[in-house]
C-alpha cells in the first residue's frame, strides 16, 4: 500500500510500444524447451546446481560490507551511518528501509533478481523518510514517453500500474540487449540447459517411483477391450509399482501367453554422464568453478588465491555497476567530485591466521598502517602510541639519495 500511494500522483504518457525498450522476462508459465519441460525460475531453483550457484553468488555480494567514502585531497575517509538523516550510509550498513530489512536481505535480494531476471531495481522515492526499495524485476519496466524522457513503470499485483521517475531508480543489469535499456537473466540463455536437467530428474525419479520395474508388454490370450487393457495395466503397476516392491516376484495365470520386459539400462543410455555434464554447464553460466559447487578438485595453494580468481572472474562484474550506478544515483552532482561507494573486498579473501599475521606485519614494518589501523581490522581496540608509522631506518627518500649523489660530484670537482 505505501509504494502504490507514493507513485498515484504521477501522469505520464508512454512513447508508442515500437519505440519501448523490449525485455526478455521469464513469463509465468515459463519457457518451452527441447526436452519437454516448461522452465520458470521457481523449477530452475529445484535444480540443486543452479539453486547452490544462486546462493553462494548471492550470499557472497551480501556479506560484503558497503561503505560510502570520501577523498579529500590525499586524505580518505568513511562517511559513519547517522540514524537522524538517514545517510545514505545508514542504509547501506544498519537498515535500508523502515521495515527493518538488514544489509545482507537486502543485497541478497537485489543479485537474486539481478541472477534469474537480469535486472534489478532499487527505489530511493523522495517522499517520507529516506530509504532503498527493491522493486519486482517481473514487474517493473523503464518505458519511454513522448517526450523521450525515462521513466520506470511498476505493476502492481491488483493490475495496476504507477510510473517512477528515472532520477529515483538504481537499474542494474546485467546480459544487456541491444538497447542496452534491458537486461536478460541466466535463464533467458540457460533454458534449455535447465530443461535437460529436469527431464532428467523426472526421468530418475519416474525409475524409483516404479521400484526400478522395466517397461515391458503382456500378450494375453483373446481380445481384450479397451477397458480390460487398462484394468490389466494398473494391476500390473499396483502390485509391481514402488521402491518397496522392488524386484518383487511377478505371477502370472495362464491367460498371458507372453510377458518380455523392455529393457534399457542407464549406464547404456550415457544417464549419469548426461547430468554430470549438464551440471558442469550449469557452473559455467554462472561464472563458478566447479570446486565451489562441490564438484571437481581444487587446484589452489590458499583460500586467498581461490577467492582472488573467483572475485576477479565472477563477482565484480556484480560489484563494479554496483559502485558505479550508486555514485550517480545516490550522490548530488556536487559529492560525486569527492564522494563515492566501495565494497570491501578484503572480507572475501579470508586468509590463515598465520598468513593474515605475516601480511599486517609487514604492512606496519614498511609504514602502509599503524599497529592500530591493524587492530581495527581484527576489532581489537587501540592502544596509546598505536597510531605512529613505522619504517626500517636503512630506508631513504629517493630525492635525499639524488640530492647526496649531487653533493659528492660537488665536492670531487672542487678538490
Amino acid at each position: 500500500m505505501l509504494i502504490r500511494e507514493l507513485l498515484k500522483s504521477a501522469n505520464v504518457k508512454e512513447a508508442p510500444a515500437q519505440e519501448q525498450p523490449r525485455y526478455e522476462y521469464v513469463p509465468s508459465y515459463g519457457y518451452s524447451t527441447e526436452a519437454g519441460e516448461q522452465v520458470t525460475v521457481y523449477r530452475a531453483h529445484s535444480i540443486a546446481t543452479a539453486y547452490r550457484a544462486k546462493n553462494i553468488i548471492s550470499d557472497d555480494v551480501a556479506k560484503l560490507p558497503f561503505q560510502v567514502m570520501r577523498r579529500n585531497g590525499r586524505q580518505v575517509e568513511q562517511i559513519q551511518p547517522d540514524p537522524v538523516t538517514r545517510n545514505i550510509a545508514y542504509l547501506l550498513q544498519v537498515s535500508p528501509n523502515i521495515w527493518g530489512w538488514t544489509p545482507f536481505q537486502f543485497k541478497k535480494a537485489v543479485i537474486e533478481w539481478l541472477l534469474f531476471y537480469g535486472n534489478a531495481y532499487i527505489w530511493s522515492p523522495v517522499v517520507g523518510p529516506r530509504q532503498l526499495l527493491v522493486l519486482p524485476a517481473d514487474r517493473t519496466m523503464p518505458v519511454f514517453t513522448l517526450d523521450g524522457e525515462l521513466w520506470y513503470r511498476h505493476t502492481f499485483s491488483n493490475g495496476s500500474t504507477g510510473y517512477i521517475p528515472a532520477v529515483e531508480v538504481l537499474h542494474l543489469l546485467i546480459n544487456p540487449d541491444a538497447t542496452g535499456f534491458v537486461g536478460r537473466g541466466v535463464i533467458t540463455f540457460a533454458r534449455e540447459t535447465f530443461g535437460r536437467q529436469l527431464a532428467a530428474y523426472k526421468a530418475e525419479s519416474k525409475l524409483y517411483s516404479q521400484g526400478m520395474l522395466p517397461a515391458a508388454y503382456i500378450q494375453f490370450a483373446g481380445e481384450l477391450n479397451k477397458e480390460a487393457r487398462q484394468a490389466a495395466r494398473l494391476e500390473y503397476e499396483r502390485a509391481m509399482s514402488g521402491a518397496e516392491n522392488a524386484y518383487r516376484l511377478a505371477v502370472f495365470d495362464n491367460k498371458i501367453t507372453k510377458f518380455e520386459p523392455i529393457h534399457i539400462q542407464l549406464k547404456d543410455a550415457q544417464f549419469l554422464e548426461s547430468i554430470d555434464a549438464t551440471d558442469r554447464d550449469i557452473c559455467n553460466f554462472f561464472g563458478l568453478p566447479e570446486h565451489m559447487l562441490n564438484r571437481g578438485k581444487e587446484a589452489y595453494n590458499s583460500n586467498e588465491q581461490k577467492y582472488l580468481e573467483y572475485l576477479q572472474g565472477t563477482l565484480d562484474a556484480y560489484l563494479v555497476p554496483w559502485e558505479e550506478a550508486a555514485r550517480i544515483r545516490w550522490l548530488s552532482q556536487e559529492e560525486q567530485a569527492t564522494h563515492y561507494f566501495k565494497f570491501i573486498r578484503e572480507a572475501l579473501l579470508r586468509m590463515d591466521s598465520k598468513a593474515r599475521a605475516e601480511s599486517m606485519a609487514i604492512r606496519i614494518q614498511n609504514g602502509m598502517m599503524t599497529p592500530n589501523e591493524a587492530r581495527e581490522k581484527d576489532d581489537m581496540s587501540a592502544y596509546p602510541g598505536g597510531d605512529r608509522h613505522y619504517m626500517p631506518m636503512n630506508y631513504q627518500a629517493i630525492d635525499v639519495i639524488d640530492g647526496e649523489k649531487e653533493g659528492e660530484n660537488g665536492s670531487n670537482k672542487t678538490a
